[in-house]
């Protein structure tokens, strides 16, 4: 009986050592590759901003719809699990004879869906900014494909199918789009936009694409009138914190996520890279409330939707 416990006692102990290691390297910080095969041509980007007759935006609008707590140790690995305050923002892009909305957030109904963890809140009156620049944007793309990026698009009446601009890879993720509740009547009606890495969509305004978050993943060039230039980044970052610092999420976010991490590391050092030789270049993260803040003191961004 003697042996039968001991052998039991190493049993365990083997496993719980196994789960501590597995834990460790699920959640420890991992250090991003020196190389990144993941290009950012500037001048490319610039070159095609201007291919489309007509000056650049005039501005870069934001209107905030949601904000949560989220774990801070699942936007940086290894670090407490303590809350850090996250924000969920639309953009619009605003000329003076048209507009292009960034991202379309999504409707309380599945706000309240979401997982609590510490703070949240609704913002009713930046949904509903949201829901009549829906209705009047010129064109609508979508960072990627997560609900509370794409949800909001489920309203969409299909005549006004072809203002929405999704890529082939957005449209062939049926979980994203079932996930975001898209009907089928308005996925019928859409047609994928020319499969280019990078596509001037507007004057001054270019889609790059950056598949790894999810498939049809692409970040948004945006070079304004005033010359100012911006790459809005989706959820390639959560928070600008994980470029300065290359300090990414954990591996167990990339598995919940079904995230293809090498091409999001990529990514990370290209932008890294970037932002120390291209420092006037401004990257804007979706969810960092401290950037969004700060964007707004700096006048890079404008509060609300005007008319």
């Amino acid at each position: 009986m003697g042996r039968v416990l001991r052998i039991g006692g190493i049993t365990l102990a083997v496993l719980a050592l196994a789960g501590f290691v597995t834990w460790s390297w699920l959640t420890a910080r991992e250090a991003v590759p020196e190389q990144s095969d993941y290009a950012i041509d500037l001048e490319q980007l610039r070159a095609l901003a201007g291919s489309v007759p007509g000056a650049g935006p005039r501005a870069i609008e934001t209107v905030l719809v949601a904000e949560a707590d989220m774990p801070r140790g699942m936007v940086f690995a290894g670090e407490p699990f303590e809350p850090l305050h996250q924000v969920h923002q639309v953009f619009r892009l605003v000329w003076e004879d048209r507009t292009v909305l960034v991202d379309a957030a999504f409707p309380r109904e599945q706000f309240e869906q979401m997982p609590a963890f510490g703070e949240s809140t609704y913002h009713d009156a930046g949904w509903q900014a949201v829901e009549r620049a829906l209705a009047t944007a010129d064109q609508i793309v979508i960072t990627h494909e997560h609900f509370d990026h794409l949800a909001g698009i489920g309203a969409l009446p299909p005549e006004r199918a072809s203002h929405l601009r999704l890529n082939a890879a957005q449209l062939a993720n049926t979980e994203a789009l079932d996930q975001s509740q898209v009907p089928e009547t308005l996925r019928s009606a859409l047609e994928p936009l020319p499969a280019e890495r990078a596509l001037a969509v507007a004057p001054g305004v270019v889609l790059l694409a950056a598949p790894g978050h999810t498939p049809g993943s692409h970040i948004v060039y945006a070079r304004l009138a005033d010359g100012r230039e911006a790459l809005l980044l989706g959820d390639v970052a959560w928070n600008l914190g994980q470029i300065r610092e290359l300090h990414y999420r954990p591996r167990l976010v990339t598995l919940m996520l079904g995230e293809d991490r090498s091409q999001v590391l990529a990514q990370l050092r290209a932008l890294h890279e970037l932002a120390k030789t291209s420092p006037d270049v401004a990257q804007v993260v979706s969810h960092d409330r401290r950037q969004r803040e700060a964007l707004l003191a700096s006048g890079l961004l404008v509060e609300g939707f005007g008319g």
